[in-house]
Order: structure tokens, then C-alpha cells, then sequence
């Protein structure tokens, strides 16, 4: 069987090397025309459930080399921006349970292990698909450039607009989750932000968070309520970070402080609402293509991840079938991504309250939740089967 998949994102990558293990041949079409122009700035948090799917696929060893041991979370919290503590778990008792640790690392470290486990000649850099046909024997896609590639299915890996998924039925445009999201990596020292730690904070129209991804840097991120499209000026961007964050419980505004300006940067955040249909014939989406969610989770990464691990899965039991391969992948997937975007969704807009009271009954109301249901359910998210 032969796999064309288009896009060379976290998603891409990770179905090409698990599908190849697999037995399927995987032919990876990328627009961008070099590696370094698609994975750019930011960092990932790799959960439990991601780590093992990368465990599983040979590559996690490597990439916590890269990761250090640093960025190893040991404790997570849920704190009020009055720094009242909603909830605090062991993340190695977590750890020790599901046989995988959980990390930050940098968005372009993992782009480049997942690069190297691929290897030569699977992905084509400069290739834009344009197009696809199917016909009983194959599906081929048409490339920008005037030239074809043909294969048995067609995987789009395209993120969130992708190309591939509005040639689809049931494609929707991407929704604005109401937030937007600033984000840098400062150095700050270990007695700010003790090793292991992973701390969310959550005011009035804002949240906070960070974590450690080395023995000298730690990644932030800072989510505000605003409109769409809003700008502010580069360079007063930290200014405005302090702003919007001060009288937050320490080490926020220490964090910030520590942040170049010119590094820190600013997104608006967005999704797609759940989709009960993902592909047809020799056609499937996967990642964010597929599910992209809002990043009050952290899971889109995670999510692509599983998405891949359950694709070659599904496609190497059916290497006679692979339409049928292709729908066992999205019955299996579609369920448990469409409940972790609603969660995100849900819980992005429980980050744009900005009243006094609702805020306190926000607080309330997660502070209940975490101890109840994330309490009990979490072990069993993270200790997913592929």
C-alpha cells in the first residue's frame, strides 16, 4: 500500500514513520521548501498519551534527550489568579502509571527528530497538492507545479486550513476561540521556577501559564480576551504583557520580566467545530486538519499523534481494503477527539470570563471539576490504547 500524505507537520511526520512500520509506503507532499520553514518558534507540552505514542514509534528516547531532564513535570497545578490552589497532582505518580513521563520541549526539536526518523526521500519539500482524483484503483493528486503523484490513500495533514478538507463534505471555516495568546521562552533561574513544575493560573479574561523546558529557560504563555484581528505594537509587546498580567501571584510578572521583547510573540487562537465525517473513499484528514482545538488543553499535538498510531494501525490490518481501513481509523478516532476539542472549546471560553462573580463561580465550578471528574478520569486519558 502507498500513502500520500499531504503536509509535513507533527502530524505528517508521525503517520509516515508509524505507517511505514506498518508495512505501507509513505510519500510525505510539502508545500514549504525547506524543513526549517514549517516547524517555527513556540514549544509543545508532550502529555503522557503523546510520549507513548512516540515511545512507540522509536523516537521518544531521543527526543527527551533533546527535551532534558529539566523538563521533566514532576507537579501540576490549577491556581486562581488570587494563587488559591484549585488542584495539584503528582505528574510521576501519573508517570509511573502509564509508562511515559510528560515534557515541554521546543516545537522545532521535535519537528527535527521526527524529520531524521523518517528519513531520506520520503518527504518532497515544494510540492503544494492542488487537487486529487479517485478512480477503483487509487487516488492521484494533482500538484501545483503541473505534476501528479498517485497512491492508494491520500492523508490530509494540512493543519487547520487545510486545502484537502474543504474539498471535503462537512468542511466548516475555522472558528475564533475569542482569545489571543502571547507566548515566549525567558531564562529564568530555578529558584523562580522550581524544576518540574507546571503551573496554570486563571484570572478575570485571562490565564497564565508556564513550564520548564531546560535547566535555564522556561516557556510562558499569557491568554487574554479580545477581538479578532487585534494588534498591538511590537515593540512595547512586553510592556503590554506586564500590563494586562500585574498584581498576578508570583513568578508571573517575574517570568515576563525576564522575556526579550522581540521574543515574545502574539496569535489569535482558533478551532473547528467537531466534525462527524473526516473523509470519503481513498481520502482521511488527521491532526488538526482532522480536529484542530483550541490550546487550553494542550492536546492538538497529542491528539495527532494518537491519530497516527491508530491510522497505520487500522491501515496495516487492512491492506486489501484500505477504504475500509481508512473509516475503522476514523471510527475509532472520531469519538475520543471530538470530546477533548469540546472540553478545549468549553474550557476556552471559561478563560474568557471577565465579571467578578462569574469569574468566582468559574473557580468554583473548575475547582470541583478537577477534583472530581479530571481526578478520576486522567490516568485513563492518558493510558490510551493505540
Amino acid at each position: 500500500m502507498r500513502a500520500l500524505i499531504a503536509g509535513a507537520g507533527i502530524a505528517g511526520l508521525t503517520s509516515a514513520i508509524a505507517l511505514r512500520q506498518s508495512g505501507v509506503e509513505p510519500v510525505v507532499l510539502e508545500r514549504a521548501g525547506a524543513p526549517e520553514q514549517i516547524q517555527v518558534g513556540g514549544c509543545i507540552h508532550v502529555w503522557h498519551n503523546g510520549m507513548r505514542g512516540l515511545q512507540r514509534i522509536g523516537v521518544g528516547e531521543r527526543l527527551l534527550e533533546l527535551a532534558s531532564d529539566a523538563a521533566i513535570v514532576e507537579r501540576a497545578e490549577f491556581r486562581t489568579a488570587s494563587g488559591r490552589l484549585m488542584y495539584g497532582w503528582s505528574v510521576r505518580d501519573t508517570e509511573q502509571r502509564v509508562g511515559a513521563p510528560t515534557f515541554g520541549v521546543r516545537r522545532p526539536d521535535l519537528h527535527r527528530v521526527l524529520l531524521d526518523a523518517v528519513g531520506d526521500g520520503v518527504v518532497r519539500f515544494g510540492q503544494t497538492c492542488a487537487g486529487f482524483e479517485e478512480d477503483g484503483d487509487g487516488v492521484k493528486v494533482r500538484l501545483q507545479d503541473g505534476g501528479e503523484e498517485r497512491g492508494d490513500v491520500l492523508i490530509g495533514a494540512d493543519g487547520l486550513r487545510s486545502s484537502l478538507r474543504a474539498s471535503l463534505p462537512g468542511a466548516t471555516e475555522p472558528r475564533y476561540a475569542g482569545y489571543v495568546s502571547w507566548q515566549a521562552i525567558a531564562r529564568v533561574d530555578t529558584d523562580v521556577v522550581p524544576v518540574g513544575l507546571f503551573r496554570v493560573i486563571w484570572g478575570r479574561g485571562a490565564r497564565f501559564l508556564f513550564y520548564r523546558i531546560g535547566p535555564e529557560e522556561v516557556y510562558w504563555e499569557g491568554t487574554f480576551a479580545a477581538a479578532a484581528g487585534g494588534k498591538d505594537d511590537p515593540e512595547r509587546r512586553k510592556q503590554d504583557v506586564l500590563a494586562r498580567f500585574r498584581g498576578w501571584p508570583a513568578p508571573v510578572e517575574t517570568i515576563v520580566q525576564a522575556s526579550e521583547n522581540a521574543a515574545i510573540g502574539r496569535a489569535d487562537m482558533y478551532d473547528r467545530p467537531p466534525s462527524k465525517q473526516w473523509g470519503v473513499g481513498r481520502v482521511s484528514l488527521i491532526g488538526d486538519a482532522a480536529h484542530a482545538m483550541t490550546n487550553a488543553l494542550g492536546q492538538g499535538a497529542n491528539q495527532a499523534i494518537e491519530d497516527a498510531l491508530v491510522l497505520a494501525r487500522c491501515l496495516g490490518a487492512q491492506e486489501q481494503d484500505p477504504i475500509a481501513g481508512l473509516r475503522d481509523y476514523e471510527q475509532a478516532r472520531i469519538p475520543r477527539t471530538t470530546t477533548f476539542a469540546s472540553l478545549s472549546w468549553s474550557m476556552a471560553r471559561a478563560s474568557r470570563l471577565r465579571g467578578a462573580l462569574a469569574c468566582r463561580l468559574r473557580d468554583i465550578a473548575l475547582t470541583v471539576g478537577f477534583r472530581t471528574q479530571f481526578a478520576r478520569g486522567h490516568v485513563k486519558d492518558m493510558d490510551y490504547s493505540f
